[in-house]
């Protein structure tokens, strides 16, 4: 047998401590889950408050789809949740206000203001609603959401969109500026003929002129207009006398000889005298900057530029003999650019070739073709007596309103088309009724007027404004008729039709007329139911001598005896008139319009005499006397005849 095996030896069975911590962990357990709960059920609460946020900013999207958001405030007016007319309309108000309230300012003790279309401000509503409709519509979910949760607490503030002309900006400042300016001189240039002045800079005190612009400008994107307060402080000129000698120099190296024009074959010569007129000065920056106006030089050139351009020539309307009317061809005019030239010279050239440049005609073939004038729609005419001095101010103003066009759509006004009726323009004293009558410059041409007016109502143009004399005047239809006075009373029609209207004059030595060509558009135009509606007859109305003033034209008084009268001014019955203008128009009903007019009664005026009978003594022929006898003799005196009375005048 073999041997037993031996026997494993034991194994050692090592006691392995557990781990403290591992205990502590059963005791911990019930804390740690409590933890964990409440940081899951804070986390959910938060996801749930963010997820509701965001729907509720999802929901506010859908909500004010087309409108405002809530919480959008532009310049103070409070558009939130309103739809964009109304919104609209409220920020067109805004803008109104805005672009017609004054710049206010306080410099120093001194109030100023600038009205505002010296800048050219232009407050631009649509822009303005337009930002304030994309506030609050961030593509960002997140920005979306945040916002929806901060206008609930406070307002989203727009600026205002606008625009002004810097320029414009600066010129108010520069104008304050001369008005709190002490002590300072500005380095610059004075001219006097072709001699060049420096003016020396020195400094002083004055507008603080950025931190100005600055305030300045926030004003004008505040909506409410308060005066704000601008500095002063010490400034200093910004151009130096080294500047100022620059620019001298320069000036007298340009006016040391004349500049020779030349335009093909054709030479003129411009003057120092002449550049000098249209010389001056700018200030960029700190720069001073010659400057040579094209206008100015082009007057101080004047006739001499007429051999070396041809001037357009506008559009015209012929009438044929046929009475329709064709369209005369406007024509091309050449011109100097005297933008180059005066570029030219300030570059120091002696010797310029000119360009010449293509100038348009402002009414060219195609704006006359445009209005289709084609035919007469309407003439008048009306007479007056030859020789009177009203005549020669009917003839001024009738050739001063000959081919007057009034497009369509259009407003005519008489006194804007006749200008002021002075003496300069060829009008001179004639009779006129204030009232009363008397005489005035331009009297008659209220003759004119109704003749125009008469024009109008058979053409069936649209009345906008007229007035008939005061009293009836027996040349006139009655009612039919018109007066005007230059700034009180004029005669006003709009050309209602599609065409232009063609306004034509003639006259003779007793009378005128007016006529309209345009386009009738298949109008035809009646009077109807004339009628004299009420009557007032002419009164007697006695007046002492002299009566009031300018009544006595013939010095009557001056013969007129006690008691005795002479009729020194006629009278006019009144009258109350009415009739109608019908328009019929192809396919359209007529139109009918009542015309009337209340015409004033005034008094025959007579002169009643004041003065005293008069009286007259005869004296006899002296008699031939004897010496008498040594007594002494009284001779009586022979009989005097009774006095007797002037007779009375015719």
């Amino acid at each position: 047998m073999g041997s037993p095996a031996p026997e494993s030896p034991p194994v050692a069975r090592a006691r392995i401590p557990r781990p403290r911590s591992s205990t502590r962990a059963r005791f911990d357990a019930p804390k740690r889950t409590s933890r964990a709960l409440i940081a899951r059920r804070i986390a959910f609460g938060a996801g749930a408050v963010v997820l509701a946020v965001f729907f509720l900013a999802v929901a506010e999207r859908m909500v004010y789809a087309g409108d405002v958001m809530p919480g959008i405030d532009v310049a103070g007016v409070n558009i939130a949740t309103k739809g964009e007319d109304d919104a609209y309309a409220d920020l067109f108000a805004l803008a109104a206000q805005l672009e017609n309230a004054p710049l206010a300012a306080k410099i120093g003790d001194r109030d100023v203001s600038a009205d505002p279309s010296l800048i050219d401000l232009d407050v631009d509503e649509i822009a303005t609603l337009v930002a304030a409709r994309r506030a609050g519509r961030s593509g960002n979910p997140i920005e979306q959401t945040i916002g929806a949760i901060q206008r609930r607490f406070r307002s989203e503030p727009i600026d205002l969109e606008i625009t002004y002309s810097e320029a414009g900006l600066e010129g108010v400042l520069d104008g304050w500026q001369a008005q709190t300016l002490d002590g300072r001189i500005e380095g610059d240039l004075e001219f006097e003929g072709t001699q060049v002045i420096e003016v020396e800079p020195q400094g002083g005190t004055g507008l603080l002129r950025d931190e100005a612009q600055r305030r300045l400008i926030a004003e004008l994107e505040s909506p409410t207009r308060e005066p704000v307060t601008l500095p002063v402080g010490e400034v200093q000129p910004r151009i130096t006398r080294e500047e100022v000698a620059r620019a001298a120099a320069q000036a007298r190296a340009l006016l040391a000889a004349p500049v020779e024009l030349v335009t093909g074959a054709k030479t003129m010569t411009i003057l120092p005298v002449q550049i000098a007129t249209a010389l001056d000065t700018r200030i960029d920056d700190r720069a001073l900057t010659l400057t040579l106006d094209p206008e100015e030089l082009r007057a101080a050139l004047g006739e001499a530029l007429a051999t070396l351009e041809t001037a357009p020539v506008d559009a015209a309307f012929e009438v044929t003999a046929a009475n329709t009317v064709q369209v005369v061809p406007s024509q091309n005019g050449h011109q100097v650019d005297m933008n180059a030239v005066a570029t030219a010279i300030l570059a120091g050239e002696r010797r310029i070739d000119a360009p010449i440049v293509e100038v348009i005609p402002e009414r060219d073939t195609a704006w006359a073709e445009g209005l289709g004038i084609k035919e007469e729609v309407s003439t008048f005419t009306t007479r007056h007596a030859s020789g009177e001095a009203r005549v020669t101010n009917i003839h001024v103003a009738a050739d001063l309103l000959n081919n007057t066009i009034v497009e369509p759509g259009a407003t005519f006004s008489l006194n804007d088309t006749i200008g002021p009726r002075t003496v300069d323009r060829g009008f001179v004293l004639a009779p006129v009724f204030y009232g009363e009558f008397t005489e005035d410059i331009g009297g008659g041409v209220s003759q004119l007027a109704t003749t125009t007016f008469n024009a109008v109502f058979w053409g069936g143009y649209e009345d906008v404004f007229h007035k008939p004399h005061t009293i009836y005047i027996t040349r006139y239809p009655m009612g039919r008729e018109a007066t005007v006075n230059y700034g009180t009373v004029d005669l006003q029609f709009r050309n209602d039709s599609n065409a232009g209207v063609l306004i034509r004059t003639s006259y003779s030595s007793n009378s005128i007329t007016v006529t309209f060509y345009g386009d009738k558009e298949g109008k035809v135009v009646t009077e109807e139911g004339r009628k004299v509606l009420a009557e007032r007859p002419v009164e007697q109305q006695p007046l002492e001598c002299p009566g009031p003033p300018g009544l006595d034209k013939n010095n009557v008084c001056a013969g007129l005896p006690q008691g005795q009268q002479k009729l020194a001014e006629e009278g006019h019955a009144g009258l109350d008139v009415e009739f109608f203008r019908v328009i019929t128009r192809p396919g359209q009903e007529p139109v009918r319009e009542r015309f009337f007019w209340r015409y004033r009664m005034t008094p025959n005026k007579f002169l009643v005499g004041t003065a005293p009978p008069t009286t007259t003594t005869l004296v006899p022929p002296p008699t031939e006397t004897t010496v008498a006898p040594p007594a002494e003799t009284t001779v009586p005196p022979p009989p005097v005849p009774p006095a007797t009375a002037a007779a009375p005048a015719p």
